[in-house]
Order: C-alpha cells, then sequence, then structure tokens
C-alpha cells in the first residue's frame, strides 16, 4: 500500500476572539467552544510560548465568537474508458464511486465540493476513426488535431459548493454514467483551473485530480510498416504542458493548488508525471523529488477502495483549513490582532510569522482572516479539544 497519511478530517471549529476598545477591568473573559478532529498529537506548536492570561502578559479585552473558512475542491474524475477495466486490468469505476460517495457522506458538511469528470462524452469518436482511414477528407484536419483535447466540462456536473447540497448531485452523477473515450487531462485541468479561479470562496482553493492512465497527449505522424498514422491529438499538447499547467495555477490569483490520487494501471512514467503535477500543484511533501520518489497518491490493487476511500478522508481533513475569519466591525486592528490556542495542557500563545513556516499570518492583503501554518496547524488539528482564540486590542507580536 502506497500512499501518504495526511492529517484526520475535523470537526465543525469554532474560534473565539475579543473585540478591540473594550474597557480593561484586568480580566480576560472567555466564550469559547471545542474544535479540532478526534485522534491525539502533540501539543508544542512551533512558534509560541506558553501563558496563563492576555498576551505576553498584557490584557488585552474580552472574547466574542469568530467562524473557521471551509475550503473549496473540484474534484476533476477521469471517467476514460479504462477505468472500467479489462485486459487484465481491474474495475477501477465501481470502486471509485464507491470511495467517492463514502467521501461525501464523512468529510466535513460545510467542506464545499464539486465535480467535473472528464471527457464529457461529446467528441465525434466515429468520425475520428474514419479520419485515420483518410486524413484529408472533409473536416478531418480539425478532427485528428482536437482528438477529443476539448471534450471536457467548462462548467463542472456538480458546482462547487457545501457538501450537504453537493453531495447527493454527486452521487447521482456517478450512479448515471460510465466509463468511456480518452485521457484529455490537460483540458480538464485548465478548465478546472478557470472554473476555480472565478468561484466564490473564502477559503483556500483545491483541484484533486482522480486518474488511471497516461494522459492523451500530441502523436506525431508515424509509419509501421506499409501502415501510415496520421499526426492527432495536437491540442492535447505534451506532458510538460500539462505539469506547466498545475504550476501556475499554484502561483496565480487566486492560488489553486492541486491534490493527484493515481488509480491501480498507471504505468511508471504516468506516475512520475503524476508526482510532479503534485509537485507543482503544491501539495506533495517538501523535496520530493518524482524522478526518484513518490510524490502523489498512488493506489495499487489488492485493497483498491478502502485505500481509496481513506486518502480521500485524508485530502479532506487536510483542506479543512486552518483559516479563521476575524470579527468584522471598524474596531478592529489588524495591527493588534494576536492569537493563543487553548489545550489541555494549558494555553499557547501563537506568534504571527511572515516566513509561514509556523505560527500565522493574514491570508492576504485585506488583512480579514488569519491562517496558521505548518506545523501550529498540523498541532492544533491532531488532537480533539484544542480551541483557538484570536485576542484583538493588543499589538502584535510578530516571530
Amino acid at each position: 500500500m502506497s500512499y501518504r497519511w495526511l492529517a484526520l478530517p475535523l470537526a465543525a471549529l469554532v474560534v473565539a476572539a475579543c473585540s478591540a476598545g473594550a474597557e480593561d477591568d484586568g480580566t480576560n473573559s472567555s466564550e469559547t467552544s471545542n474544535s479540532g478532529p478526534g485522534g491525539t498529537g502533540a501539543n508544542g506548536f512551533d512558534g509560541g510560548s506558553t501563558a496563563s492570561s492576555g498576551f505576553d502578559g498584557e490584557e488585552c479585552g474580552s472574547v466574542s465568537a469568530a467562524n473557521a473558512v471551509p475550503a473549496s475542491v473540484l474534484v476533476v474524475l477521469d471517467k476514460s474508458g479504462s477505468m472500467s477495466g479489462g485486459d487484465g486490468e481491474p474495475d477501477k469505476w465501481g470502486p471509485t464511486k464507491a470511495a467517492l460517495t463514502a467521501m461525501t457522506q464523512n468529510a466535513a458538511p460545510d467542506l464545499r465540493v464539486g465535480l467535473s469528470p472528464f471527457p464529457k462524452g461529446d467528441f465525434n469518436w466515429s468520425g475520428q476513426a474514419g479520419c485515420f482511414l483518410n486524413p484529408a477528407g472533409a473536416g478531418c484536419p480539425e478532427i485528428l488535431a482536437d482528438g477529443g483535447c476539448h471534450d471536457v466540462y467548462t462548467t463542472p456536473a456538480v458546482a462547487v459548493d457545501a457538501l450537504t447540497v453537493t453531495g447527493p448531485q454527486i452521487v447521482s452523477w456517478l450512479n448515471a454514467n460510465s466509463p468511456d473515450g480518452n485521457t484529455p487531462t490537460l483540458g480538464a485541468l485548465e478548465a478546472a483551473y478557470e472554473h476555480m479561479r472565478a468561484v466564490e470562496a473564502q477559503g483556500e482553493r483545491y483541484v484533486l485530480l482522480i486518474t488511471d492512465g497516461d494522459p492523451t497527449v500530441h502523436t506525431p505522424a508515424q509509419t509501421i510498416g506499409p501502415l501510415s498514422i496520421p499526426e492527432s491529438n495536437v491540442e492535447c499538447k505534451q506532458i510538460a504542458d500539462i505539469e506547466a499547467a498545475a504550476g501556475a495555477a499554484a502561483v496565480g490569483s487566486p492560488v489553486v493548488k492541486t491534490f493527484v490520487i493515481g488509480s491501480p494501471g498507471v504505468t511508471s512514467n504516468g506516475q512520475t508525471f503524476l508526482s510532479q503535477v503534485a509537485i507543482n500543484g503544491l501539495t506533495a511533501p517538501d523535496g520530493c523529488v518524482a524522478s526518484s520518489q513518490q510524490c502523489h497518491f498512488q493506489i495499487g490493487t489488492a485493497s483498491f477502495q478502502t485505500d481509496l476511500q481513506a486518502v480521500l478522508d485524508q485530502i479532506a481533513g487536510q483542506i479543512s483549513d486552518c483559516i479563521f475569519a476575524l470579527p468584522t466591525g471598524d474596531d478592529v486592528d489588524p495591527n493588534k490582532v494576536n492569537v493563543k490556542i487553548e489545550t489541555e495542557g494549558g494555553e499557547v500563545e501563537i506568534y504571527r510569522n511572515p516566513n509561514h513556516d509556523s505560527g500565522w499570518d493574514y491570508t492576504d492583503g485585506s488583512q480579514t482572516k488569519i491562517q496558521l501554518f505548518g506545523q501550529t496547524c498540523e498541532d492544533f488539528k491532531a488532537t480533539k479539544g484544542n480551541e483557538i482564540v484570536i485576542i484583538l486590542g493588543c499589538v502584535t507580536v510578530v516571530q
């Protein structure tokens, strides 16, 4: 079994904050509720120090409620013909349907999820077959160049929304459709990135690619004995173009990151490609090298459905962001915001860290949301009962 284990799925998170401008009477009122997933973990919280009240010994004000901000993810699902198995390969469509169905039931209900399968199924496959025999025929140069490369959903089959809304829609689509066609991965990802950049979302944005084979790419003209095979799939481009698309999305505005799951049937070259997509998409382990390591999630055949479901649950846990909205109002001074973690072992102060290797920082220039980074986020999610407290009124402490 060869997949990486990530954080467990989160339960609902409730964050506490204190209102700026409150009269300092030497006390700190606290109105928080339990948060974090099941499981156990360390309370190290790299980047902070313990304190009993206030911040760095300074009393700051009272406490009011704030909300965790859910992530948004578009599942880009390979439904090419090879997903149905055959020729010695196992059926992957049935187990994938079952695992995705379970994910819609197990993940946090406020997680925002959509579905964009590929290929869509509108390409003229019979016309392409005829054009291989007569490439100079009417419309054949265009059909051969296309090769189904644009046979993708420009608008997702299930639009991204809260899982309570989209879960039944995703299950319904999966039950009503079956595998067929080629694997236009570039077109599917480009459409997904464009959609996710435009979707309304406060949390982080992700694409989750699930595929079982090498993508369809440009095939040059070939001569095999007396047989001449014309050039095809020009618009699918090359492997490097798909990897570059993931990299561009991860540094664009807004950022869209890419998770990758390889189902059984992916060749060794295909696994290297999928690992590079995960690296470029900013979801691979730090320092992972695609040519010599497995940097994406690769599922084997022995317990495919169980393993895929476990990976989906873990990804759902990771993309339940450590992002929290600040209280709204004119009295919130972004230069006077600090963060504490309340654990069973006591309070831990978390410092603002612009390097993002630990601690917290604002998500963007609006300074309306904060995010925990690195080990700070992992430690917060790993222990049931941890609480976030956003402190207003004290000058921000920067690490």
